[in-house]
Protein backbone atom coordinates (compact mmCIF):
# COMPACT_ATOMS: atom_id res chain seq x y z
CA UNK A 1 0.00 0.00 0.00
CA UNK A 2 1.33 3.46 -0.93
CA UNK A 3 2.18 5.99 1.79
CA UNK A 4 -0.67 8.30 0.79
CA UNK A 5 -3.13 5.41 0.94
CA UNK A 6 -1.86 4.43 4.40
CA UNK A 7 -2.17 8.05 5.54
CA UNK A 8 -5.73 8.28 4.22
CA UNK A 9 -6.67 5.07 6.02
CA UNK A 10 -5.18 6.30 9.29
CA UNK A 11 -6.96 9.65 8.93
CA UNK A 12 -10.29 7.86 8.49
CA UNK A 13 -9.58 5.76 11.58
CA UNK A 14 -8.65 8.80 13.66
CA UNK A 15 -11.68 10.78 12.49
CA UNK A 16 -13.98 7.95 13.57
CA UNK A 17 -12.17 7.63 16.89
CA UNK A 18 -12.29 11.39 17.44
CA UNK A 19 -16.02 11.51 16.71
CA UNK A 20 -16.86 8.89 19.32
CA UNK A 21 -18.64 10.30 22.32
CA UNK A 22 -16.48 10.79 25.41
CA UNK A 23 -17.89 11.96 28.75
CA UNK A 24 -17.23 15.69 29.04
CA UNK A 25 -15.64 15.32 32.46
CA UNK A 26 -13.25 12.64 31.19
CA UNK A 27 -12.37 14.67 28.08
CA UNK A 28 -11.75 17.87 30.06
CA UNK A 29 -9.72 16.05 32.70
CA UNK A 30 -7.39 14.41 30.18
CA UNK A 31 -7.09 17.64 28.21
CA UNK A 32 -6.05 19.56 31.32
CA UNK A 33 -3.60 16.82 32.34
CA UNK A 34 -1.93 16.95 28.92
CA UNK A 35 -1.61 20.72 29.13
CA UNK A 36 -0.20 20.55 32.67
CA UNK A 37 2.34 17.98 31.49
CA UNK A 38 3.30 20.32 28.67
CA UNK A 39 3.82 23.33 30.93
CA UNK A 40 5.80 21.22 33.39
CA UNK A 41 8.09 19.79 30.70
CA UNK A 42 8.48 23.01 28.71
CA UNK A 43 7.99 25.86 31.20
CA UNK A 44 7.39 29.26 29.58
CA UNK A 45 9.70 32.14 30.44
CA UNK A 46 9.57 35.89 30.05
CA UNK A 47 10.23 36.92 26.46
CA UNK A 48 10.06 33.37 25.09
CA UNK A 49 8.49 33.32 21.62
CA UNK A 50 6.00 30.48 21.36
CA UNK A 51 3.99 29.36 18.36
CA UNK A 52 0.70 27.78 19.42
CA UNK A 53 -2.80 27.25 18.00
CA UNK A 54 -6.40 27.57 19.14
CA UNK A 55 -7.68 24.03 19.68
CA UNK A 56 -10.97 23.03 18.06
CA UNK A 57 -13.25 20.01 18.21
CA UNK A 58 -11.78 16.88 19.78
CA UNK A 59 -8.24 18.28 20.07
CA UNK A 60 -6.45 18.64 23.39
CA UNK A 61 -7.21 22.15 24.61
CA UNK A 62 -4.59 24.89 24.58
CA UNK A 63 -6.21 27.55 26.78
CA UNK A 64 -4.46 26.41 29.98
CA UNK A 65 -1.10 26.52 28.19
CA UNK A 66 -2.00 29.99 26.93
CA UNK A 67 -2.85 31.22 30.41
CA UNK A 68 0.41 29.88 31.86
CA UNK A 69 2.46 31.40 29.03
CA UNK A 70 0.87 34.82 29.36
CA UNK A 71 1.28 34.74 33.14
CA UNK A 72 4.99 33.99 32.67
CA UNK A 73 5.46 36.84 30.22
CA UNK A 74 5.97 34.65 27.15
CA UNK A 75 4.99 35.97 23.72
CA UNK A 76 2.35 33.88 21.96
CA UNK A 77 1.78 33.69 18.20
CA UNK A 78 -1.08 31.91 16.43
CA UNK A 79 -1.21 30.72 12.80
CA UNK A 80 -3.26 31.94 9.89
CA UNK A 81 -3.47 30.08 6.58
CA UNK A 82 -2.13 32.38 3.87
CA UNK A 83 -2.88 32.54 0.16
CA UNK A 84 0.65 31.40 -0.72
CA UNK A 85 0.07 28.00 0.91
CA UNK A 86 2.05 28.76 4.05
CA UNK A 87 1.31 29.60 7.67
CA UNK A 88 2.07 33.02 9.12
CA UNK A 89 1.86 33.57 12.88
CA UNK A 90 0.34 36.62 14.57
CA UNK A 91 0.26 37.83 18.19
CA UNK A 92 -2.33 36.47 20.59
CA UNK A 93 -5.74 37.90 19.71
CA UNK A 94 -7.02 38.28 23.27
CA UNK A 95 -10.44 37.14 24.46
CA UNK A 96 -12.43 38.42 21.48
CA UNK A 97 -9.75 38.61 18.81
CA UNK A 98 -10.59 35.43 16.89
CA UNK A 99 -12.23 34.65 13.57
CA UNK A 100 -13.18 31.37 11.90
CA UNK A 101 -10.64 30.91 9.13
CA UNK A 102 -9.98 28.36 6.43
CA UNK A 103 -10.96 24.76 7.24
CA UNK A 104 -12.95 26.03 10.24
CA UNK A 105 -9.86 26.85 12.30
CA UNK A 106 -9.84 29.72 14.78
CA UNK A 107 -7.34 32.37 13.71
CA UNK A 108 -6.30 35.66 15.33
CA UNK A 109 -8.04 38.73 14.01
CA UNK A 110 -5.46 41.06 12.43
CA UNK A 111 -5.65 44.51 10.91
CA UNK A 112 -5.21 44.77 7.12
CA UNK A 113 -1.57 45.13 6.15
CA UNK A 114 -0.28 43.49 9.31
CA UNK A 115 2.57 41.09 8.58
CA UNK A 116 2.95 37.82 10.46
CA UNK A 117 6.11 35.90 11.26
CA UNK A 118 7.32 32.50 10.08
CA UNK A 119 10.50 32.09 12.11
CA UNK A 120 12.21 33.28 15.28
CA UNK A 121 10.40 30.91 17.64
CA UNK A 122 11.86 29.28 20.73
CA UNK A 123 9.09 26.70 21.05
CA UNK A 124 6.26 25.56 18.78
CA UNK A 125 3.20 23.57 19.83
CA UNK A 126 2.14 21.34 16.94
CA UNK A 127 -1.32 19.79 16.36
CA UNK A 128 -1.84 16.42 14.73
CA UNK A 129 -4.37 13.69 14.15
CA UNK A 130 -1.89 11.01 15.25
CA UNK A 131 1.72 10.69 16.41
CA UNK A 132 4.15 7.85 17.04
CA UNK A 133 7.07 7.41 19.43
CA UNK A 134 9.55 8.67 16.80
CA UNK A 135 7.79 12.02 16.59
CA UNK A 136 6.24 11.29 13.22
CA UNK A 137 3.01 13.17 12.78
CA UNK A 138 -0.18 12.71 10.77
CA UNK A 139 -1.73 16.02 9.80
CA UNK A 140 -4.96 16.67 7.94
CA UNK A 141 -3.27 16.35 4.58
CA UNK A 142 -2.86 19.97 3.52
CA UNK A 143 0.87 20.21 4.28
CA UNK A 144 0.82 23.60 6.00
CA UNK A 145 2.59 22.51 9.17
CA UNK A 146 5.12 20.36 7.32
CA UNK A 147 6.11 23.33 5.17
CA UNK A 148 6.34 25.52 8.26
CA UNK A 149 8.36 22.99 10.27
CA UNK A 150 10.67 22.33 7.35
CA UNK A 151 11.44 26.05 7.06
CA UNK A 152 12.29 26.22 10.78
CA UNK A 153 15.18 23.82 10.07
CA UNK A 154 15.65 22.86 13.71
CA UNK A 155 15.82 26.41 15.09
CA UNK A 156 12.96 25.84 17.57
CA UNK A 157 11.87 23.01 19.82
CA UNK A 158 8.72 21.46 18.31
CA UNK A 159 6.25 19.59 20.49
CA UNK A 160 3.17 17.64 19.45
CA UNK A 161 0.13 17.85 21.74
CA UNK A 162 -2.31 14.95 21.73
CA UNK A 163 -4.37 12.50 23.73
CA UNK A 164 -2.73 9.15 24.42
CA UNK A 165 -5.34 7.50 22.19
CA UNK A 166 -3.78 9.41 19.28
CA UNK A 167 -0.45 7.62 19.75
CA UNK A 168 -0.11 4.86 17.15
CA UNK A 169 2.63 2.27 16.49
CA UNK A 170 3.72 3.95 13.27
CA UNK A 171 2.69 7.01 11.28
CA UNK A 172 3.37 6.56 7.55
CA UNK A 173 5.56 9.36 6.21
CA UNK A 174 7.34 10.50 3.07
CA UNK A 175 10.21 12.92 2.44
CA UNK A 176 8.00 15.98 2.95
CA UNK A 177 6.91 15.03 6.47
CA UNK A 178 8.75 16.63 9.38
CA UNK A 179 8.81 14.93 12.82
CA UNK A 180 8.48 16.80 16.10
CA UNK A 181 11.04 16.77 18.92
CA UNK A 182 8.61 15.51 21.55
CA UNK A 183 4.98 14.53 22.05
CA UNK A 184 2.98 15.39 25.17
CA UNK A 185 -0.17 13.54 26.22
CA UNK A 186 -2.13 13.19 29.44
CA UNK A 187 0.11 10.21 30.24
CA UNK A 188 3.40 12.08 30.02
CA UNK A 189 6.13 13.28 27.67
CA UNK A 190 7.72 11.27 24.87
CA UNK A 191 11.07 12.72 23.88
CA UNK A 192 12.21 11.61 20.46
CA UNK A 193 15.53 9.77 20.23
CA UNK A 194 18.19 12.05 18.76
CA UNK A 195 16.24 15.17 19.70
CA UNK A 196 16.00 14.63 23.45
CA UNK A 197 18.81 17.01 24.36
CA UNK A 198 17.37 19.88 22.32
CA UNK A 199 13.88 19.18 23.65
CA UNK A 200 14.98 19.56 27.26
CA UNK A 201 13.52 22.71 28.86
Amino acid sequence: MLVEERKALLRRTERVRGSQSVPKEDFNGKSLSAQENFVSAFPPETGMRIGIYKAVGAEVGTDHIRDCCLAAGALLFYPRVMDDGHLSFYPDGGSDGWIRGKYGLLEPRVAPGTEGIRSGFDLVVVPGMAFDAKGRRLGKGYGYYDRFLSALAGTAVTVGLAFSRQMVPEVPVDSRDVPVDAVVTEDGVIRVSGCARRAQP
